[in-house]
C-alpha cells in the first residue's frame, strides 16, 4: 500500500512543472539542485517540514496535493470503507454498468457505504461499442441503461463525476468508436449536467481511436483523462499524444489496500484538480 505522493530532486513531469509554478523558479518540469533549493527556502518561509522533498504538506500548503483513491468492481468482493477511509484513501469509482444489461452486482451498497465513511464516490460504466455496432442507437442505450443504474444511488453534490472507461471497440473503425464516446459522453454529460472522464490506456488508445479523425479526437480529448500505466515515479510512462496532461493516473492494478480483498486498482488524481472531477 502506498497513498504518498511526493516530489524530489531528479524528478521530472507536470506535476513538477505544476509545483515550480509556484515557486521563484523556471518552471521546465525538471525538479534540479536549483527547484530543490527554492522548496527548502519556500517550507522555511512557511514553517514547514524543511527536507526539499515536496510531499503531501508542502504540495497541500500550494494547493496542489496529488490525491490517492481507488477504483473497484464486483470482483474485489465485500469491501470495509471504514477500513479504507482509515488507510486515507479519498475517493473511490465504483463500476455501476457494462453494455446494454450488464449491472455490476453489490454496486448499490458499496456507494452506500463509500458515503456513510466519507469517501468520495463515482459511477463508471464499461462501453461496449462492439456488442451491437450495426445499431446506430447502441450508444444511446448504453447511456441510458448507466443513468438508469445511476438512479438508483442519486448524483449529489460533491460526488465524483461519472466515467467511461473506453477499454472496447470495433477494431477496424476508429472513427465509429470515438463518434461513439463522444454520443454517450455527450449525453451523460447533458443529464447529469456534468462533465464525464475518460478512462483508458495507450494500447486502447492505440486499437480503437488513434486512427479516427482529427476532429473527433480533438473532441474527445476535451473531456479529462484517467490513464492507466502501471509504473512506479512521479508520472504514467505509457502515454497518448492525444491528451496533453493526465488528470488521474491510475498507477497500479495489484495494489493493497486495507479493507479491499485481493488486488487493488489505486490511482492518483492531478494537483489541485480534484474539483474539476467532482459534481458541483
Amino acid at each position: 500500500m502506498s497513498f504518498k505522493y511526493s516530489l524530489r530532486k531528479g524528478d521530472e513531469g507536470q506535476e513538477v512543472k505544476r509545483m515550480q509554478g509556484s515557486l521563484p523558479t523556471v518552471a521546465d518540469g525538471k525538479f534540479g539542485v536549483k527547484t530543490e533549493k527554492e522548496v527548502r527556502a519556500y517550507q522555511q518561509h512557511n514553517d514547514l517540514t524543511i527536507d526539499g522533498i515536496a510531499g503531501a504538506q508542502t504540495l497541500g500548503h500550494m494547493g496542489i496535493e496529488v490525491l490517492p483513491g481507488i477504483d473497484v468492481s464486483s470482483h474485489n468482493g465485500t469491501i470495509d470503507f471504514k477500513k479504507v477511509s482509515e488507510a486515507g484513501v479519498r475517493y473511490a469509482w465504483i463500476k455501476t454498468s457494462e453494455g446494454t444489461t450488464h449491472v455490476n452486482p453489490g454496486f448499490e451498497k458499496k456507494f452506500h457505504d463509500a458515503r456513510d465513511n466519507d469517501i468520495l464516490v463515482g459511477a463508471y460504466h464499461f462501453g461496449r461499442p462492439d456488442t451491437y455496432s450495426n445499431d446506430p442507437l447502441d450508444w444511446e442505450k448504453e447511456a441510458d441503461h448507466f443513468l438508469e443504474q445511476l438512479e438508483k444511488v442519486g448524483l449529489e453534490t460533491g460526488d465524483m463525476v461519472p466515467m467511461l472507461d473506453v477499454e472496447n471497440g470495433v477494431k477496424i473503425d476508429d472513427n465509429y468508436n470515438c463518434e461513439w464516446y463522444l454520443n454517450w459522453l455527450y449525453k451523460v454529460g447533458c443529464e447529469t449536467k456534468v462533465k464525464p472522464v475518460v478512462y483508458t490506456a495507450r494500447w486502447a488508445w492505440q486499437m480503437y481511436v488513434m486512427k479516427a479523425n482529427k476532429e473527433f479526437q480533438n473532441k474527445l480529448a476535451s473531456y479529462p483523462v484517467w490513464l492507466a500505466s502501471y509504473n512506479s515515479g512521479v508520472e504514467p510512462k505509457r502515454t497518448t499524444t492525444l491528451w496533453r496532461e493526465w488528470d488521474i493516473w491510475q498507477w497500479t492494478g495489484s495494489g493493497a489496500v486495507p479493507g479491499v480483498q485481493g488486488k487493488c486498482d489505486q490511482n492518483w488524481i492531478a494537483g489541485g484538480q480534484l474539483n474539476k472531477l467532482r459534481v458541483p
